[in-house]
């Protein structure tokens, strides 16, 4: 048998499937919700939680109103939090503690930062469109922080943004964001293991934790068009600590920063330590509403199926222009992916 040289040949081998991707163009923040509830360990797929969102009004095939982001990982036990006009000291509070975030963007100032979308805000008014995680912030370069980003609609799982970039797109949407009010069980692990039982990093940016939180209810006092003055003043505090952050504050005639005014919360609401993790493994809020077959199962049944049709026809287009290039072997690959998604579309009827 003659040796099987790979790069005698054109196209994909296999079926690869992205796990960070949506599977509908609408699904973002079912999706957003999805891969956060796989980290807490509880197994349920995309589709399962798209049936769940229509049965409880929560999505129509028209995507999901911020209002209603979050309710997902509620009704699953996840304590969470929906949060307007917060800021990146605020994100960062929040993955400090090893939180998951979600956030609303528009997608197009985000993905393209184009003179088009600057437009499109001027004459349109501002249109967030697309939720996706934000799983951290790169502050290795003080003077460049990046935010990474785990996105469902590129099927990116950690995407690094400039920061002013990525607050233009989140601006639109009010800086709303739901944060998890318990670090997820691989977060504890790593805590512990580190002997972090405050359950939070020992400091963020170089700035020890309490001081980073009295900072961050200070950037709440302030006209928020000095938050840009306020980072810069961050980024040269923790870059060059001084005994006093006023110090830092100072070249932006800027209201005094008075440590004790901000005391970091001592007591969250949620311990870590004493959450029932194990009890997320119970999915029967999920799978008790499957009992019938209502109007919106059908719905969802038909614009999977649509979807379905779509990427069939695909397969089957694929597959003849290889045969046409003499890609016999993809030919055959794009046949069997047609086989397999027609066979998908037969258990919907």
């Amino acid at each position: 048998m003659a040796d099987l040289n790979l790069n005698d040949y054109r196209g994909v081998i296999g079926t690869p499937v992205n796990p960070y991707q949506q599977a509908y163009d609408d699904t973002c923040a079912i999706k957003s919700q999805q891969l956060i509830l796989n980290e807490f360990g509880v197994a349920v797929s995309e589709d399962q939680l798209v049936q769940y969102s229509s049965e409880q009004g929560w999505y129509n095939g028209e995507g999901t109103a911020m209002e209603d982001v979050g309710k997902i990982l509620a009704d699953a036990g996840i304590p969470c939090t929906q949060t307007v006009d917060a800021n990146v000291y605020d994100l960062a509070n929040e993955l400090a503690q090893g939180h998951k975030v979600i956030v609303a963007v528009d997608s197009g100032e985000l993905w393209n930062n184009g003179i088009m979308d600057w437009i499109k805000d001027i004459f349109m008014g501002d249109t967030p469109d697309h939720a996706l995680i934000v799983a951290g912030i790169d502050m290795t370069d003080p003077n460049n922080p990046m935010v990474i980003l785990t996105d469902p609609g590129t099927g990116q799982p950690a995407q690094p943004y400039p920061l002013d970039q990525f607050m233009d797109a989140w601006g639109d949407s009010q800086n709303f964001m739901v944060s998890t009010d318990v670090p997820t069980p691989a977060a504890v692990e790593s805590f512990t293991a580190n002997g972090l039982t405050d359950m939070h990093l020992p400091e963020i940016a170089g700035v020890d934790y309490d001081t980073f939180q009295s900072i961050q209810s200070y950037s709440h006092t302030i006209d928020p068009a000095q938050l840009p003055d306020l980072n810069t003043a961050f980024q040269a505090f923790s870059t060059n600590p001084t005994p006093d952050f006023n110090t830092a504050l100072s070249p932006y005639n800027m209201p005094l920063f008075d440590p004790l005014l901000f005391n970091p919360l001592l007591n969250p609401a949620f311990d870590p330590m004493s959450f029932n993790y194990p009890s997320l493994c119970d999915t029967s809020w999920m799978t008790d509403s499957f009992s019938s077959y209502s109007a919106e199962d059908a719905a969802i049944d038909a614009h999977r199926y649509d979807t379905l049709s779509d990427l069939h026809q695909n397969a089957i287009e694929n597959a003849q222009m290889c045969i046409d290039e003499g890609m016999y072997i993809s030919a055959q690959i794009w046949q069997n992916e047609a086989g397999h998604i027609q066979s998908e579309m037969n258990d919907l009827v």
